[in-house]
């Protein structure tokens, strides 16, 4: 029961990120890359992952893993989606300050992310209160 309920869970977190790569990032993922990413992360002994529900329907989640670097400990936020038709109408940052609150009890004291600059994302975690890290940069390189 417990593997059919994570599949079904699962399933619903792919869809919803298939309907939320609006403008700035036009992402085109498949059912099987979505099932395939949100699979992979869950499966992270430290992933911390929230939904958010209306009408027993989910609109949203967040999640994330926690980390532990240089004496702190940290939570990388990997995703988050809310529905289209809810989205500026609050349940981003409420879902944003549950996760804050789930943090706080254990012991995080940073949340880190990646988001595109100048960006509806980026104006949205400046809303509340994140900011640029100064001297880091996001770098990557193709290897096939």
């Amino acid at each position: 029961m417990h593997i059919l309920m994570r599949m079904i869970c699962l399933l619903a977190l792919s869809y919803m990120l298939l309907l939320s790569v609006p403008p700035p990032w036009n992402e085109e993922w498949s059912m099987e890359d979505a099932f395939e990413r949100l699979s992979d992360f869950l499966a992270c002994p430290k992933s911390i992952a929230i939904k958010v529900l209306q009408n027993e329907n989910m609109c949203g989640f967040v999640f994330g893993k926690i980390l532990q670097w240089n004496g702190s400990t940290s939570y990388d936020l990997e995703e988050i989606c809310v529905s289209s038709d809810l989205q500026k109408k609050g349940v981003g940052k409420k879902l944003m300050g549950r996760l804050e609150e789930v943090l706080v009890e254990k012991g995080v004291s940073k949340i880190h992310l990646i988001t595109q600059r100048d960006s509806v994302p980026s104006s949205f975690y400046s809303s509340l209160g994140f900011s640029a890290i100064q001297n880091l940069v996001i770098m990557g390189k193709n290897i096939d």
